[in-house]
């Protein structure tokens, strides 16, 4: 069974560093795709979560916040089309958060902020170990949806935007 692992706050502001295409290639063992710089990776090797963290770990330089995702969870979140009623632009994305651990508060869903109709950041509900919503642009400055929403459930979070879950689908389906 293929599985997709996720780290969380990996190259970002020059903190915690790698080269994720190294990376791949050093694991190549466990038949490693990589997407993007953020730590995005497609385990095809049939592996359990524990034995592909440990691998993982590793090669790493640094001792990452990691969370490892069944394909076929990955899979189905996407065959649900938790979007469908939605119209994508520049101004308008969605975004998938893994939670590394369980969440210590429980929000009223849909949550925004700020609340009311002028919301940047929705939270509008957890699947699992999952949490989805939608964030707009900011005029003025740039929204950590992560940060917001670790604040509201109290657990870190590894966030991807949808056409990034989406990507990794189509390589899971290859």
């Amino acid at each position: 069974m293929a599985s997709v692992v996720l780290l969380r706050a990996a190259n970002v502001g020059g903190t915690n560093v790698f080269r994720p295409a190294d990376l791949a290639k050093a694991l190549k063992r466990l038949d490693v795709v990589n997407i993007g710089a953020a730590g995005t990776f497609v385990v095809r090797a049939s592996a359990s979560a524990a034995a592909i963290r440990q691998q993982f770990l590793a090669e790493m330089p640094f001792d990452p916040i990691m969370a490892v995702q069944p394909g076929r969870d990955v899979i189905a979140l996407v065959r649900s089309r938790p979007f469908k009623d939605v119209t994508f632009s520049r101004d308008l994305r969605a975004w998938v958060a893994v939670m590394t651990g369980r969440p210590e508060h429980k929000p009223v869903w849909p949550l925004s902020t700020p609340p009311g109709a002028g919301w940047y950041v929705r939270f509008d509900e957890i699947r699992g170990p999952v949490a989805l919503g939608l964030v707009r642009r900011h005029p003025d400055r740039p929204i950590n949806v992560g940060k917001s929403l670790e604040t509201a459930l109290g657990v870190p979070v590894t966030l991807r935007w949808w056409e990034t879950i989406e990507k990794i689908v189509r390589i899971l389906e290859s």
